[in-house]
């Protein structure tokens, strides 16, 4: 008598396999999804503290030598962030140094870290030559010069800014 089809333990050893197969791809699909999100709070996390030391860097002051934390809203979430400004050996160059977490993580969970550098010193000559370069109105009395007009070269395409 000839038999048609699979025994029992064959369909039975046959589904473990796939049992098996399915759970190691199951997993494979799960730990990307978390490393995928993983990695995007720690690209919000870097953009925020390159923002914040943008601010700080932007301030008409320089920052005080002095460890300052807050909490902001970024891409629907809060953030909990901390900034140390501390002096160099330059005159007038402040460092930052800014730590960015989820707002309600642990302290020692910091997700971004950046550290950036404020100056005023950038600004010493052109102050003394025309003004406060802060307030354009002001040019310390001495004229701003002016950028000669160049004609334009045949052959290129002149661009006009109305």
């Amino acid at each position: 008598m000839k038999h048609r089809g699979f025994t029992l333990i064959e369909v039975l050893v046959a589904l473990a396999v796939a049992a098996i197969g399915l759970g190691a791809a199951l997993s494979v699909v799960t730990n990307a999804t978390s490393n995928t999100v993983y990695l995007r709070d720690r690209v919000l996390a870097s953009w925020l503290a390159a923002n914040l030391i943008t601010e700080m860097r932007l301030a008409p002051n320089l920052p005080d030598v002095t460890r300052t934390d807050g909490v902001t809203e970024y891409a629907g979430r809060n953030w909990k962030w901390e900034a140390t400004v501390t002096q160099s050996q330059v005159e007038g160059l402040r460092r930052i140094d800014m730590e960015v977490r989820e707002a309600g993580s642990d302290a020692g969970t910091s997700l971004g870290h950046m550290t950036g550098f404020a100056s005023r010193a950038a600004f010493a000559g052109a102050a003394g030559m025309m003004g406060d370069p802060f307030d354009p109105a002001s040019n310390g009395g001495t004229p701003i010069p002016q950028v000669p007009a160049t004609a334009p070269v045949p052959g290129q395409p002149t661009i006009r800014i109305k």
